[in-house]
């Protein structure tokens, strides 16, 4: 497996590809165009980021770049020192640390216009100075890379990510291009993680340009509010063991769909996909 490139390499640059990536999305953007044809037969992979593509190597490593970032949005970092955020997407980091100072949900989402950009250059600052600040999950690079050159699957992202920090920690490890283009799901369309997959249906809907079942959906994540969000819009659900906060035993008690220790095994992984 190829060792993870150096921030600076990798993702300083945003808005610079490697002739390899843009190989890559082209060859993406022309799968895209025949989606309509078989949308019957098509399966969307709704791919979680935290735990379940990657890792943070610093815990709370996060809390760095939030913290001025919403003082500076919002005037205060609220209760985010304190509080606990497995499976919270950004914008719910946001409100459920600014709420008990009058904040609403609506406000939170109004001010991302402003945010993203000062998001996005507080995060890169941070990751750049850190040495190996992400982990990659087992197995992720491989079936990323299988599900992308098979017509029946659709990669795209369903995370409480906000789009700037998935693309900057997807690219440092050249995963970006397997979701560039695609009808991606991000933690600024809500800050209720089960919105996001009632979400993804008109989004993914839309840009195949044919109805869906929820069948046709299935959803990869490493927590509980991963399984909720796929109940509550009828998708499959793929649960890995592979997050900090929750065990295989714990995951088990949701009842998803499908519950692996990781992604490793891709030929297991890719019978499921089919199957499932």
């Amino acid at each position: 497996m190829r060792e993870e490139k150096n921030y600076k390499e990798a993702g300083k640059k945003l808005d610079i590809e490697s002739s390899k990536s843009k190989v890559s999305i082209e060859n993406q953007n022309s799968k895209f165009s025949s989606l309509k044809s078989h949308s019957s037969f098509l399966r969307i992979l709704l791919w979680d980021i935290d735990g379940t593509l990657m890792s943070s190597s610093v815990h709370g490593a996060f809390k760095k770049y939030f913290a001025p970032v919403m003082e500076k949005i919002y005037g205060s970092s609220g209760k985010l020192a304190d509080l606990q955020v497995s499976g919270m997407t950004d914008t719910q980091i946001f409100y459920e640390s600014l709420k008990d100072e009058g904040f609403t949900p609506e406000q939170i989402l109004g001010a991302m216009e402003k945010l993203l950009p000062i998001f996005k250059r507080a995060m890169s600052d941070v990751i750049e100075k850190t040495e190996k600040p992400y982990q990659l999950k087992p197995g992720v690079r491989e079936i990323l890379a299988t599900t992308a050159e098979n017509p029946r699957f659709l990669n795209a992202l369903l995370t409480g990510n906000l789009s700037v920090a998935a693309e900057i920690k997807l690219r440092y490890f050249d995963l970006w291009k397997y979701f560039e283009g695609a009808p991606n799901i991000f933690g600024e369309v809500s800050h209720e993680r089960r919105e996001l997959g009632l979400a993804a249906v008109k989004t993914v809907g839309k840009f195949v340009g044919a109805r869906l079942k929820p069948e046709q959906f299935i959803v990869i994540g490493d927590t509980p509010n991963d399984i909720a969000a796929a109940r509550a819009f009828g998708a499959r659900m793929i649960s890995v063991a592979t997050g900090s906060k929750h065990s295989r035993e714990e995951l088990a008690k949701f009842k998803p769909d499908v519950l692996l220790d990781d992604l490793s095994d891709t030929e297991k992984v890719l019978h499921i996909l089919e199957t499932l």
